[in-house]
């Protein structure tokens, strides 16, 4: 007999010995033959007590009517078929069957339900709570930040619980995040235009095969069709050199999907306020910046980036009159793997006093308007954001 002939053998023996155990499985359960009009449960459940000889009992929330014809039906099928309707369920103990309803407030609710406590592996007990269908959460107990489940819950209920969990409870995807933040002079940037993004290839290289040379503009937001971030920087340290430009931070953070990444560029101070009395005071805590959070969102092949920023600056520095002017905005954008996202139009306003003169004389009354010359100077830059995900 030839391998192939041997493995045949073995499968259909196997297929057949599982048939019969099956089968026997089916058998131990006895058959129900009824037919059922407008009949009311515990009466219907009472019939099937009489027909199979095992007992089935109620609580006192069993209640409501039936309609089925039930022929050659499996007992425990049969239960299944009648009880569907008023929302109850069953189990068996010892040689009998409680019905009743599923719910952690009845008082019988503990003979109906199972309780397994889960060690979850790559996610939280909150993540879990939170994706599961709200009528199997009153199963289910858990610390937000935990990672330890205890699921209460009859029987069948308990396993769709443990097959939602199976699925959800996987290893998560990490994204990459890669910023800059940088303070371009408006005056530099209508100059440049768009080549402060200008992309060039040099001798012997090649567009890769996904390389897709497009540049948009629309209610702000620029995207690139590929990552242009070496030859960013470049253009950006060079307006840097020329105070044209300023780079707040170029970081880079992983972090798992759906998770926020925070960036804050700028000071903090812990000042005393007091009252007008001067009999109460207390602390507060300024934060004068740039305040970024970026979250990714896994989408197939592209990531849904939410980008909300915050920039903050002194209005005025007095201590009894401390203003701090605040602007924010927030957007969301959908893009391909490793894109570059810019987000614009948030103008800082800058002004200063410029005094030049002659020592001494420059500060002698009447005259010294003829030895110094004194200029106010003010200058808007744009708050540019570069936004570079990459899926890890």
């Amino acid at each position: 007999m030839s391998r192939r002939s041997c493995v045949v053998v073995v499968l259909a023996i196997i297929l057949v010995f599982g048939g019969i155990a099956a089968a026997e499985d089916v058998q131990e359960q006895p058959l129900v033959n009824l037919f059922l009009f407008d009949t009311g449960i515990r009466d219907a459940l009472s019939e099937i007590t009489l027909q199979t000889g095992i007992n089935i009992i109620p609580d006192s929330t069993v209640s409501g009517r039936v309609t089925a014809d039930l022929q050659d039906v499996p007992l425990e099928q049969a239960l299944r078929l009648i009880l569907i309707g008023g929302g109850f369920s069953f189990r068996k103990i010892d040689d009998f069957y409680f019905v009743g309803l599923p719910d952690p407030r009845s008082t019988t609710f503990r003979e109906l339900a199972e309780t397994q406590i889960i060690s979850l592996k790559h996610v939280t007990a909150g993540q879990v709570i939170s994706a599961m269908p709200s009528f199997l959460t009153s199963y289910v107990k858990g610390e937000r930040d935990s990672k330890i489940l205890t699921i209460t819950a009859p029987p069948s209920e308990l396993e769709r619980i443990l097959e939602f969990i199976q699925t959800i409870d996987t290893v998560q995807k990490q994204v990459e995040i890669q910023v800059i933040v940088t303070e371009v002079s408006t005056k530099a940037l209508k100059d440049l235009g768009t080549n402060l993004f200008e992309f060039s290839m040099g001798a012997g290289e090649r567009f890769k095969s996904d390389w897709a040379a497009s540049l948009g503009l629309e209610n702000n937001l620029l995207s690139f069709g590929t990552n242009l971030f070496g030859t960013l920087l470049m253009n950006l340290k060079a307006l840097e050199e020329a105070q044209e430009a300023r780079v707040h931070a170029d970081p880079r953070v992983l972090v798992s999907d759906g998770q926020p990444a925070e960036l804050f560029v700028g000071d903090r101070q812990i000042i005393l306020l007091t009252d007008s009395n001067d009999r109460a005071s207390r602390v507060e805590r300024i934060e004068v910046g740039m305040h970024l959070k970026v979250t990714p969102q896994i989408v197939g092949d592209e990531i849904v980036l939410s980008i909300a920023p915050e920039m903050s600056h002194y209005v005025n520095e007095s201590k009894s009159n401390l203003v701090v002017k605040q602007s924010s905005v927030s957007t969301t954008i959908r893009l391909q793997d490793g894109q570059t996202a810019v987000l614009a139009g948030m103008t800082l306003q800058e002004s200063g006093d410029q005094s030049r003169k002659v020592p001494i004389l420059g500060d002698i009354p009447i005259i010294r308007w003829l030895f110094r010359n004194d200029t106010t100077r003010a200058s808007d830059k744009e708050l540019l954001i570069f936004v570079t995900p990459t899926i890890k």
